[in-house]
Formats: C-alpha cells, sequence, structure tokens
C-alpha cells in the first residue's frame, strides 16, 4: 500500500461531505423538471463548475494521458479542437439558444417536436446505446487508476467498482440533477486543486527538455504534428471538428447543462467560458502522459516489458500516467489527487447516470406508451422510471466494464460510441433548424446510416477509428440530403418557429 494513514483521512472525509452534501439536494425535488434540468434555474457561475465538472473525470484523465503517452504533443489538436469548437458554439449560440429556447428536457424530445414521435423513439434509442456503450469502460479503468495510485492489490479491482457505483447512484437516484449540481460546484473546486498540484510535480520530476528530448528521439516529428501521426492526419482532425460540434451541442450529458440554465444568453456563457477550460482539461492530462513516458520509457506500448510499480495489474498505456503519480505524489499530496479524482469520478458518472436514464424514460418508454394509447404518467411516476433506469444501467455498467477492454487508445473508443447517435443526430439537428427541406425521411436516413457507419466498421470490420468517424459523419449527411429530396417536407412547429424568431430579435 502506498497510502499513508494522512492520505485515508483525506479521501474518507471528501466522500463523507461529497454525499452528505448530495443528498441534501432531495429536500429542494419536485417535480420532473428538477430531477432532471434543476428547475431551469442554473446561473453562470454553477452553470460552468457543473458544465465543466461533468466532463472532466477520472476517465477524462486517464484517456487524455494515455493519449499524451502514445502520441506525444500532436495529441494536443484533439483537447485545442474541443475547447475552440466550444468556444465558438458559445459565441455563436449554434443550435443551443434554439434548444434552451424550446424549454426541452433531453435531446431526442427535439426529434418529436421537429419530426415525429416515432423518431424521437428511434434517436432515444440511439442516445442510450451509445451512451451506455460509451460509459460501460468508466468503472474499469476509473477503478484501475485507483488502485494504481493508492496501492490497493489488483484483486479488489472489482470491489472499488462496485464502491464507486455505489456511492453515485445514492445521490443520483435520489436527488437528481439538484444532487448532482450541488456536488458538482465542490468537486470541480477539489479537482481543480489536484489538476494543478499534479502538473507541477509531473513537470518538476520528469524536467521540461527532458520531455521535449523524449518525444523527439522516440516518434520524431509525428510526436509533434497531428498532420505527420500515422494515427492522426486530416481525416482525423475533420472528424474532430464534425464530433466535437456535436458533443458540445448534442451529447445529453452536456445539453442538460445547457437546458438547465436561467435563458439563452446564460448557456451561450457557460458555454463559452467552459471552453476555456476545456483546452486545459485536455492538454495537462496529455502533458502527464508525456511525463510518464519520459519517466518511464516506451515499456507499455511494447508487449511483454512491464513498467514497475503497478501492485499486479498487467501494464498497458493507459496505465503509463497513473503509475507514475504512484512514484512522485508524497503522502497527504496523494490523498489530496485521489480525492480530487474520486471528486471527478463522481461528477461525470453521475451525470452520465441521469441523462442516459433520463433518455430511456423520457425518449424511449414515455415515446412507446403513446404510440400504444396508453395514458402519460404523472410527473412521480415519471421520476420513478428514472431511478428503475439507473438501476438497470448501472448493472450493464459493471458488466461491460469487467469483460469488455477497447482494442486501441480509449479515447478513441468513446469517441467512436457517442458518434453512434451523434453522427445522424447533429445532421437532423442542424437540418431540422436550419434548413425548409427537412422531413421525416431525411431524419430516419440520417439517424439509421449514422448509426450503421459507426457499428459495422468499428465493432465488426475492425476498421480505423478516424476513417470509421468520418464515414459515419458522411452517411448521415448523404441520406439527410438525399431523404430531404425525396420525402414531403415536414414544417416546423409552432415552437421551433418561435423559437427561431425570438433568437433573431434577441441578436437584432
Amino acid at each position: 500500500m502506498t497510502f499513508t494513514t494522512a492520505d485515508w483521512l483525506i479521501v474518507i472525509g471528501y466522500l463523507v461531505g461529497s454525499v452528505s452534501i448530495g443528498l441534501i439536494g432531495k429536500r429542494y425535488l419536485g417535480d420532473v423538471s428538477q430531477y432532471l434540468v434543476a428547475g431551469r434555474e442554473l446561473g453562470l457561475y454553477v452553470g460552468i463548475a457543473t458544465l465543466a465538472a461533468t466532463e472532466i473525470g477520472t476517465i477524462t484523465y486517464m484517456y487524455n494521458g494515455e493519449l499524451g503517452y502514445r502520441f506525444g504533443f500532436a495529441s494536443f489538436a484533439a483537447a485545442l479542437i474541443s475547447g475552440v469548437v466550444m468556444i465558438f458554439v458559445g459565441r455563436t449560440g449554434f443550435i443551443i439558444s434554439r434548444f434552451r429556447q424550446l424549454k426541452l428536457m433531453t435531446v431526442p424530445e427535439f426529434f418529436e417536436v421537429r419530426y415525429s414521435r416515432g423518431l424521437r423513439l428511434v434517436a432515444g434509442i440511439l442516445v442510450a446505446l451509445g451512451g451506455i456503450l460509451n460509459m460501460g469502460v468508466f468503472l474499469k479503468i476509473e477503478g484501475e487508476f485507483l488502485t494504481i495510485v493508492s496501492g490497493i492489490p489488483a484483486r479488489y479491482l472489482v470491489a472499488v467498482m462496485t464502491g464507486i457505483l455505489l456511492l453515485e447512484l445514492l445521490y443520483t437516484v435520489v436527488g437528481g440533477m439538484v444532487s448532482v449540481v450541488i456536488t458538482d460546484f465542490l468537486q470541480y473546486a477539489l479537482l481543480s486543486i489536484a489538476t494543478i498540484l499534479v502538473t507541477i510535480y509531473a513537470v518538476h520530476f520528469a524536467g521540461w527538455h527532458n520531455i521535449v528530448h523524449k518525444v523527439t528521439v522516440t516518434m520524431g516529428n509525428a510526436g509533434f504534428s497531428p498532420l505527420a501521426s500515422p494515427k492522426f492526419g486530416w481525416t482525423f482532425l475533420i472528424w474532430q471538428i464534425l464530433l466535437w460540434l456535436s458533443i458540445v451541442t448534442c451529447w445529453q450529458t452536456t445539453a442538460m447543462r445547457i437546458l438547465s440554465t436561467r435563458d439563452p444568453r446564460t448557456s451561450k456563457r457557460v458555454m463559452t467560458w467552459t471552453g476555456f477550460i476545456f483546452l486545459g482539461r485536455g492538454m495537462l492530462p496529455m502533458l502527464w502522459g508525456i511525463a510518464a513516458l519520459t519517466l518511464f520509457g516506451t515499456g507499455a506500448l511494447d508487449k511483454g516489458v512491464p513498467l514497475a510499480m503497478i501492485h499486479g495489474h498487467a501494464m498497458a498505456p493507459i496505465d503509463a500516467m497513473p503509475a507514475m503519480l504512484a512514484q512522485i505524489l508524497g503522502p497527504g499530496i496523494r490523498g489530496i489527487v485521489v480525492a480530487g479524482m474520486l471528486a471527478a469520478t463522481m461528477s461525470v458518472n453521475s451525470s452520465y447516470l441521469l441523462g442516459w436514464s433520463a433518455v430511456i424514460s423520457q425518449d424511449v418508454v414515455l415515446p412507446l406508451r403513446g404510440m400504444l394509447g396508453k395514458r402519460p404518467l404523472s410527473s412521480r411516476a415519471q421520476l420513478f422510471v428514472n431511478r428503475i433506469a439507473n438501476l438497470f444501467v448501472s448493472l450493464f455498467l459493471m458488466f461491460w466494464g469487467l469483460y469488455y477492454t477497447p482494442p486501441g487508445a480509449v479515447y478513441l473508443y468513446l469517441n467512436i460510441t457517442g458518434t453512434i447517435f451523434l453522427a445522424g443526430g447533429f445532421i437532423s439537428v442542424v437540418g431540422g433548424l436550419y434548413w425548409k427541406r427537412a422531413n421525416i425521411l431525411a431524419g430516419y436516413l440520417a439517424m439509421i446510416l449514422g448509426a450503421a457507419g459507426a457499428i459495422v466498421p468499428f465493432f465488426f470490420l475492425h476498421w480505423n477509428e478516424n476513417v470509421t468517424g468520418f464515414v459515419s459523419f458522411s452517411l448521415a449527411a448523404c441520406g439527410f440530403i438525399v431523404g430531404s429530396f425525396l420525402g414531403r417536407a415536414t414544417p416546423p412547429s409552432e415552437a421551433i418557429l418561435l423559437a427561431g424568431k425570438q433568437m433573431k430579435e434577441a441578436t437584432s
């Protein structure tokens, strides 16, 4: 064990305080809108903190650290694209302002408002499928981080995964978005401190000159230029721009924060300022991964050449960064960092659990009931369905995390699973908001071809992730265009027309 008594006290104290504060949210919980979008009352600063915390978890640090370890400074391109795209969307209000004006609670809800209830059901299924497969690797990777850094033997990995999941379920199921937002603010503050500490330690122990030299010797120009890297190139950059445009506008967990703000103007400011945070969110953990490469060498990339300090774990590229932290962090600091990462883990996972359960209940169960002619569920019944969905999603996450290992870089796996919905979803949303020829057939073709373009090449044909993502978005766009000309135009609903008019008036 590398943890001292002081480290354990810091971590346990944080867990008790965080869960207790989260449970306070239950007393402010009323109807389903408060459960899912916090009553749409988030202001600027809380909105920034909760959006940043939602998309900055241990999994984020792990996959970005792995990118840095594998690809050097060339990986910074992904971080730059994510931040710049967020700032662009925040400044322009592209999609997000109209979404907030429509007072949606989930992204698939838009598909019924603009297209049809059937397409909302299809969108809900694809959102849930892509999101759950995406989140399926979180628990195992987060558990590996905690066991490696703390020194807990690898045989207790399942116990650690179970503990993380139960804590997240406790306040997410009970308090919904209110509890998640309350804990996000605390967790973001602690995570910021941990991030700064680790960056200082990593650069100090590895040495900046040594870091640059190691990348130069190991990777050459490919370690600095994404265009020179055989794993990246133009297809990667174009796919990443499209992907991040769709993530920040149509990814359920991100959209729920924007839909929870007080008004469209606040949503734009939240997105803009969070974009600057996203620049550091990617590049700093990538730098940690490069520091791990500097200290440990390429052992994790060469099968059969394990690194030390892994406490019974089979070494993999994604383990290099936490292995470095286990070696360089001292007592007390290690506890603060692990508490910060636990904070990150609980922020992201609770938000994702709430997001996918919301889609299952609001966009799969409710439309199915409507199509079968059954009466709508009461607000209390909707809350119950949300909580049951949370439990079932959690059980799947444990199963998938234990038995599935991504074939390559975790970041690219997460991108592909997200693309299952995002390719068709983003194209359909853009077309539905900004093109008069949009119709139901176009929406169906975009959703089906986009999903097929992600699932078949990656999981069955084992194509390169960049090519798969590029093909998925291309098929979705082609399907939407063809459907728009073959099918009869579906006029926008009064709600969409009113939202567009109000946005024009607000910007004029």
